[in-house]
């Protein structure tokens, strides 16, 4: 790149160099014959190209333009995203008179919980602290979540006719 050391003959966004603070945009005003303040973005620029700035003369490039240049359009940061290459799926050979492959079956193993239950004998209603209810057992398993332990014991009686005792 090669940077101006003359004035600029027209208004428009230029680039300047700033020496050792790096690179800035800044807005040229032919007619009023000044420059804006700096921006490290174009949008900065626009807004502040109407500022006069008390820094004086850096080399410069441009005027920036373009096809669609617009000098009052905010500039919109583009995001670039990242596009995952797939490979193309392989073409089997053709096997003859070869016996297809039998397929692997996978046998799902019961999931054993790793937090330690009570247990308790069936036709047994005991307090459960953490949902704060009476609970009846039977079959091994928690059958009812009751209130109260007499609402336990009538399930217990009701559906398996079986006089439970409570466990306090």
């Amino acid at each position: 790149m090669q940077f101006n050391d003359t004035k600029p003959t027209k208004s428009g966004m230029y680039l300047v160099d700033r020496g050792m603070q790096g690179k800035a945009y800044r807005y040229y005003n032919d007619k009023a014959d000044f420059w804006g303040m700096c921006g490290f973005d174009m949008s900065e620029a626009n807004e502040n190209k109407d500022k006069q700035s008390a820094v004086g003369f850096f080399p410069w490039i441009g005027p920036l333009t373009g096809p669609n240049y617009n000098a009052n359009a905010p500039v919109v940061d583009v995001v670039e995203e990242k596009v995952r290459k797939t490979k193309p799926a392989k073409k089997m050979a053709k096997m003859r008179g070869a016996v297809a492959p039998t397929p692997v079956t996978k046998v799902k193993t019961p999931r054993v919980s790793t937090k330690a239950s009570a247990v308790h004998p069936d036709g047994t209603v005991w307090f459960r602290e953490d949902r704060q209810k009476w609970i009846a057992m039977m079959n091994g398993k928690q059958e009812a979540a009751r209130p109260t332990a007499e609402a336990c014991l009538k399930f217990l009686k009701k559906k398996y006719n079986v006089d439970g005792n409570v466990i306090k």
